[in-house]
């Protein structure tokens, strides 16, 4: 009996330790960040009092090819951090597509970071149809990211770059459809 009351605790220790680790995606290096604040949900932390400007930055698209964040100035653009063994940076793809494919006419875009490997994440876009830009890196995504406020390497983590470069928002954590439809509500008219 007092070997199953020792037991018990620690399978629930155990079980506690595997759901965190599952559900939370850090970036590889950094062995931390969750992208949830204190009460474990995903937060959106504004821009501050005044908005920053965006900082340009150019990282390599899936052909090998540098692209600059300025290719896309004068759009609303949705600046995301991801990775493909990141589950809820997978589960945020499909509905990043649907906006995409909505909205890009209305001066929209997405541009996904991978921090990631190039076969993997080419092999990911490929299986989901994604269309949006994507850019790829490993040190030099997760110090964008870190310009952008990521200081805990959290993923995925998005960044709201209004029509005129103004940072707007950003977000730890995976971004649901209300926070999605909210900023495009907020930030694409005009």
């Amino acid at each position: 009996m007092i070997g199953c009351l020792r037991r018990a605790p620690l399978a629930a220790l155990f079980a506690g330790i595997a759901v965190f680790t599952l559900g939370a995606c850090g970036a590889a290096d950094e062995g931390a960040g969750t992208g949830e604040n204190d009460a474990g949900t995903a937060e959106t932390v504004a821009a501050g009092p005044e908005p920053i400007r965006r900082i340009d930055f150019a990282l390599p698209d899936l052909n090998g090819e540098a692209r600059q964040l300025s290719e896309w100035d004068g759009d609303l653009v949705l600046l995301n951090f991801w990775a493909t063994w990141c589950p809820p940076c997978k589960k945020e793809m499909p509905m990043f597509q649907e906006r995409y494919e909505q909205f890009a006419d209305q001066g929209f875009t997405i541009v996904a970071v991978a921090v990631d490997e190039l076969a993997e994440t080419k092999a990911f876009i490929n299986s989901f149809g994604i269309e949006f830009p994507i850019l790829i890196g490993q040190d030099d995504a997760i110090a964008v990211g870190r310009e952008y406020g990521n200081r805990i390497g959290a993923l995925p983590y998005t960044v709201i770059i209004d029509r005129d470069g103004l940072v707007r928002e950003t977000h730890r954590g995976e971004v649901t459809e209300t926070d999605l439809d909210n900023w495009l509500q907020r930030y694409l008219p005009g």
